[in-house]
């Protein structure tokens, strides 16, 4: 049987094939193929590395999707945002206790 970090290997030396049958609605550019999702929605948010080193961050058949990073830094200000509001409002209660 398999491992999987064999099967890994196998599928990343092949990561353009595994990229036109899996997630044919995207394109090649450069050394990345470009596709909405992993559903293969249409699209630019996901980005696979088609040629690299085995293993390690410029690994090929490694992957990034943009949408992800773009929700957490939505999240992350949001988060921020209301820290700010509940600041103020303790700031402005505070206020008027002393006034």
């Amino acid at each position: 049987m398999e491992k999987a970090s064999e099967l890994a290997h196998r599928l990343a030396r092949r990561a353009e094939a595994v990229c036109r049958h899996y997630l044919s609605s995207g394109r090649r550019q450069g050394r990345y193929w470009i596709v909405g999702d992993v559903r293969n929605a249409p699209g630019r948010s996901m980005f696979v590395r088609l040629r690299g080193s085995e293993v390690g961050k410029g690994a090929a058949g490694r992957w990034s999707e943009y949408v992800a990073r773009k929700v957490m830094l939505r999240i992350c200000a949001l988060t921020l945002s209301c820290g700010r509001l509940a600041a103020s409002r303790q700031h402005n209660i505070g206020a008027r206790e002393v006034a």
